[in-house]
């Protein structure tokens, strides 16, 4: 019994190995190497170029791959059997750059790269290169130009376009420009490489033949060993002849609008036909002469309101010319002055209202005079500048200066009228024809204003309102006697 125990024991021991060796080695078979493909920028390179060569890596698996590593052999490159390729950012992509040594024969070269992975797993693609054949290096022509040889009614102000057949170097003094008329040119040179454009420093002239001649020795090529220009250097062209000539014309803008004693700038607009150049000049006093020379000018306005005229005259440079007029309204500016008013002011008392410093932007108005008027308060203008408040209150005045033109400044403000013991024996003085009623009268109001009471203030205004009537008709008009009453009543 105990011996068929151990032989079913040793049997279930053996099944159990051999599943387990059976899952080590299929786990195995599922295992892959890292690869690559290989490829070179350019395909194909003669001696002397740089050439960048490319592993494009596909990682192993099971496990992934890391710590990957490319190496190729480039001994062919002067670089050995085992040249390493630097890694991208990604880690997956490795390149080199190198330059194929110039002594190298041109044809195919094979060789084999080997990629390797940090679980000691590799594999070795092949990649095959060609190094080409060396190119000529041929002497630069010019390719084409602008004008063309023998072309007819070229523009005066043409510029000279060049291309050459590969890159080149220039010296000073490269080119010229000879005319039958308007002789040597020089010009300004822009572009780069093999395309150039000469910009003269003059136009040229109606009707001439121009020819541009290169210095071959002067222009060369950037390739290996500098070649001297060949083939064609030299070409002529004729400008354009020269049109009949036609009057200009010309606009003197406007209507223009400027205040007396200010400035406006004039502006005139001309066309010449030919588009040829135009000088300008003005007549600022309409007197049929041309005397302020310039496109845009100034005119200064002396008097409104008013219109000038003015004229402008355009000349080409055939002598030809054109005229125009424009219209200038000049208006009016009115005068200004400083305008004085007293602050407080006595009731019955005449104050006055000024008005001084005036000035005017015009002179002929200036010379003419101004005309003032004054309003006391009462809201009605008078020449005089003495007014006078029979009442107790706040006035606004008024006061205006006028020019010939009509043109007028009006200015305003504002008098606080009071009255008081002593303004009011004041004016009892102006008003009274008898002094010794006038010093009776004073009197009483010196008392009032010492009263210490209301009642005895009352009183003695009550007394002088009483002599007042009497004295009415004797030494005081009815008019002043009420006036006077009145203004007691407000003390």
């Amino acid at each position: 019994m105990i011996s068929s125990r151990l032989r079913w024991s040793a049997l279930l021991a053996c099944a159990l190995l051999a599943v387990f060796v059976a899952g080590s080695s299929a786990a195995a078979d599922d295992t892959t190497s890292p690869t690559a493909s290989i490829s070179f920028s350019p395909t194909s390179a003669p001696p002397g170029s740089s050439v960048t060569i490319t592993a494009t890596v596909t990682p192993g698996t099971n496990p992934d791959s890391t710590g990957l590593a490319v190496t190729c052999n480039l001994s062919w490159a002067g670089l050995g059997p085992s040249a390493a390729l630097d890694p991208d950012a990604s880690g997956l992509v490795f390149s080199r750059t190198f330059t194929v040594p110039g002594d190298a024969v041109p044809g195919g070269r094979v060789g084999s790269c080997g990629v390797m992975d940090g679980q000691d797993r590799s594999s070795s693609p092949d990649y095959s290169f060609t190094i080409s054949s060396p190119e000529t290096d041929a002497a630069p022509t010019v390719a084409s130009h602008t004008p063309a040889d023998g072309e007819t009614d070229v523009p005066v102000d043409a510029n000279i376009g060049i291309t050459f057949s590969e890159p080149v170097d220039l010296a000073e003094g490269w080119f010229t420009i000879s005319c039958d008329t308007s002789n040597t040119h020089f010009a300004t040179v822009s572009g780069s490489a093999g395309s150039y454009l000469l910009d003269p420093n003059s136009d040229f002239v109606n009707g001439e033949q121009c020819t541009v001649t290169l210095d071959p020795t002067l222009v060369t090529d950037q390739d290996g060993q500098p070649d001297e220009l060949t083939g064609p250097a030299s070409w002529s062209f004729t400008t354009v002849a020269a049109p009949l000539n036609r009057p200009p014309t010309v606009s003197a803008g406007g209507p223009y609008s400027v205040d007396e004693g200010d400035t406006v700038q004039l502006s005139a607009t001309g066309v010449d036909p030919e588009s040829g150049p135009l000088t300008y000049a003005w007549d600022l006093n309409n007197d049929g002469v041309y005397e302020t020379p310039g496109q845009t000018v100034t005119f200064a306005a002396e008097d409104g309101n008013s219109s000038k005229t003015v004229g402008v005259q355009v000349t080409d440079n055939g002598g030809l010319t054109e005229t125009d007029t424009a219209r200038i309204d000049v208006g009016n500016v009115a005068p200004t002055a400083t305008f004085a008013a007293p602050a407080t002011v006595f009731a019955g008392l005449p104050f006055t209202l000024s008005l001084t410093s005036p000035h005017d932007p015009s002179k002929a108005d200036t010379d003419a005079g101004f005309t003032y008027a004054f309003d006391c308060g009462d809201g009605t203008y008078d020449p005089s500048a003495s007014c006078t408040s029979s009442d107790v209150k706040t006035l606004t005045v008024r006061a205006t200066i006028q020019d010939k033109d009509k043109g007028a400044t009006t200015y305003t403000a504002t008098v606080d009228v009071t009255v008081t013991f002593d303004s009011l024996c004041d004016l009892v003085r102006s008003y009274s024809t008898d002094p010794k009623v006038a010093d009776d009268l004073c009197a009483k109001l010196a008392t009032a204003e010492a009263a210490t009471t209301a009642t005895a203030q009352d009183g003695a205004l009550g007394a002088f309102r009483n002599q007042v009537d009497a004295k009415t008709g004797k030494g005081l008009t009815k008019d002043q006697a009420d006036e006077l009453k009145q203004l007691s009543k407000l003390l």
